[in-house]
Formats: C-alpha cells, sequence, structure tokens
C-alpha cells in the first residue's frame, strides 16, 4: 500500500515538473513546507500565546501576534524568492562516457527584484547557493557524471530557498529538455592494430617540401626569401645558395571495426574512440569504417567530432548509423 501511494505521489508531482530549456517556475510547480526552525519557531509562539492568555499580559500578546505576522509575511517573501528567475543550462563541452564533468546552470532575474541564497542542485543536501541580483544573473556549476553514451537526458535539478529567515523551505523540481550526446569511454587497445595506407608512402611517409628538415642547397633565385640564404656558404665564396627544407607527410591511416574482432561492442567502441582521439590529437588524417557505415579521410575537428558521434551512437535504438543531431561539442 506505501509503495503504491508513493508510486502516485511520484507521478503526480512528475506531472507538475517543468520540463524545457529555459525553465520559469509557477506556482503549480513551487512547494513550500517549514523547516526545523519555523516548527520551533511556530511552537515558541504557541506557548507565548498560552502565556498571555494566562497571565492576561498585553506586552506578550503584542510579542506573539507580532511574530505570527512576522511568520505570515515570511511565507510570501519565501515562496515569490523562486518567482521570476528563468533557469537555463549552458552548452557543454565535450562528454566522455564515466567521466567526471561539470554543467553550468545560468540564473536570471526577469522580475526586476534580486533574489537571495537560492540554491540550484541534483538532491537537497547538495544544492550549491548563489545571489541573483535585479534584472542581474548568476551561474552555478555542479558536477555530474554520465553512466552511458549516446544522447543522455541529465536527472532533474532542484531549486531551493530558504530567503529571509530558515523558517520555510520552498523548492521545485526541473528538468531541462535538450539532451546531451555523450561520447564513449576511450580505451587504449593492448595491441597494435592493421591500418590502410592510401598513398605511395613507406612506412615512415613520404617526404614533401615543407619546413622541418634540411632538404639540401639550390642556386639562389631573384625574390627567395633573404632569411633561407646559406650566408656561409656565401661567405667562403661557394655561391649564393638558399636552403631547402622538407617535410614528412604521415600516413592516410583506417580504424576498422574489424580490427578487433575477438572483442565486444563496447570494447570495440572504446578502442575505436581512442584511436580516433589519438590520430586527432597528433593533426593525422584517419578514416573510420563501422558495420554498414563508413566515414572517409578527415584531420579536421570536425571529421573528429563526427568519428566520435557515430561511435556514440552505434547500435542504440533510434540512432543506428546516425552521424547528425544534437551536439555538444
Amino acid at each position: 500500500m506505501l509503495q503504491i501511494l508513493k508510486q502516485k505521489s511520484r507521478r503526480w508531482f512528475g506531472a507538475r515538473m517543468p520540463v524545457a530549456d529555459n525553465i520559469h517556475l509557477s506556482q503549480r510547480s513551487t512547494y513550500i513546507w517549514p523547516t526545523a526552525a519555523g516548527y520551533l519557531a511556530m511552537i515558541v509562539t504557541l506557548l507565548m500565546m498560552i502565556g498571555a492568555t494566562n497571565y492576561q499580559n498585553n506586552l506578550a500578546f503584542l510579542l506573539t501576534f507580532l511574530l505570527v505576522g512576522i511568520g505570515l509575511v515570511s511565507i510570501i517573501f519565501t515562496f515569490k524568492n523562486l518567482q521570476g528567475i528563468c533557469f537555463s543550462l549552458q552548452p557543454v563541452a565535450e562528454v566522455f562516457c564515466g567521466q567526471l564533468f561539470s554543467v553550468k546552470v545560468n540564473l536570471v532575474s526577469e522580475t526586476g527584484k534580486p533574489h537571495f541564497s537560492i540554491g540550484v542542485g541534483f538532491r537537497k543536501a547538495d544544492c550549491m547557493l548563489c545571489d541573483v541580483e535585479a534584472n542581474g544573473a548568476a551561474s552555478i556549476c555542479l558536477p555530474i557524471k554520465a553512466d552511458k553514451r549516446g544522447y543522455w537526458n541529465m536527472p532533474r535539478f532542484i531549486a531551493t530557498s530558504q530567503f529571509p529567515f530558515g523558517w520555510l523551505r520552498t523548492w521545485a523540481w526541473f528538468r531541462f529538455e535538450t539532451p546531451i550526446l555523450v561520447y564513449p569511454t576511450p580505451k587504449q587497445p593492448p595491441s597494435t592494430f592493421k591500418h590502410a595506407d592510401s598513398g605511395q608512402a613507406d612506412e615512415d611517409g613520404s617526404k614533401a617540401k615543407g619546413s622541418d628538415d634540411l632538404y639540401g642547397l639550390k642556386p639562389y633565385q631573384p625574390g627567395e626569401s633573404l632569411s633561407r640564404v646559406d650566408w656561409k656558404a656565401f661567405s667562403r665564396e661557394r655561391g649564393l645558395f638558399v636552403r631547402e627544407f622538407a617535410g614528412y607527410q604521415s600516413q592516410q591511416l583506417h580504424f576498422d571495426w574489424n580490427d578487433f574482432p575477438d572483442c565486444g561492442i563496447e570494447t570495440r567502441i572504446s578502442y575505436l574512440t581512442s584511436l580516433v582521439l589519438g590520430a586527432a590529437s597528433q593533426n593525422a588524417s584517419y578514416s573510420l569504417g563501422l558495420p554498414e557505415q563508413s566515414i572517409g579521410q578527415g584531420d579536421d575537428d570536425v571529421h573528429r567530432r563526427r568519428c566520435l558521434r557515430a561511435l556514440a551512437l552505434y547500435g542504440l535504438a533510434g540512432h543506428e548509423n546516425s552521424a547528425s543531431g544534437f551536439s555538444n561539442g
């Protein structure tokens, strides 16, 4: 019976909880209840009323009614302290499954009045406090960890306040609508893998003109940069030559699903994620091959996010082979 009542109460509260990207709290979704200090104040006021009635003391009556009036006014102030604030979530940087990251909640006052001691968190006991100035803004960073890859809906948030006296607590639950794209957990492969080389380069890459290593000397031609002139050779009367440099073109790597035939799905995805991140950090050109999906060569940040998105959504219901959609990167 108790479990049934809990389920019904959760459904009732859930139906009243706002879900959007910009949260505006209303009276329907905001609740208020006395705190322990509030219960103590009510008991003290009741005892003062009994004493004032018993001894017919006018000063005691005056103090009792003053406390009652303060308590009634504080209900309005406490409840209104949460009203008129817009809550929004700042776009999140790259998130990997299992890693702790921070979400930044922005609070903007839209009533022209200040809001004091506003707490925001995932649980009442872990709320972080801030003040929002009149027509101003504030932000709170909350640590959280994503427990699965793909599009991930963050847990519900709570906004609470006990301003001004701490006798009453007002709170409201809300949830942001847009999910976060969580990339797979990168895991270093245990051994080397086979990769495709799509050029005529040898194992160490092909040599081409660049600015990395000295390649040789060539006769000076009018208009060439004087910074490359070999002045030592000129001082020895060997002629006017310029230095010619060469760089090395890296191989075009290919990361394929079949590189790890004896591994499970999640393990393969973690290995491929690690390889993509490693190649991107070295500005190498690489491609990715998944079952029924292939991503061609690339070396820029857009290509990197596309590969990570494909790995994050692989095998998930409703997102098979999807390389588009919401991206938090």
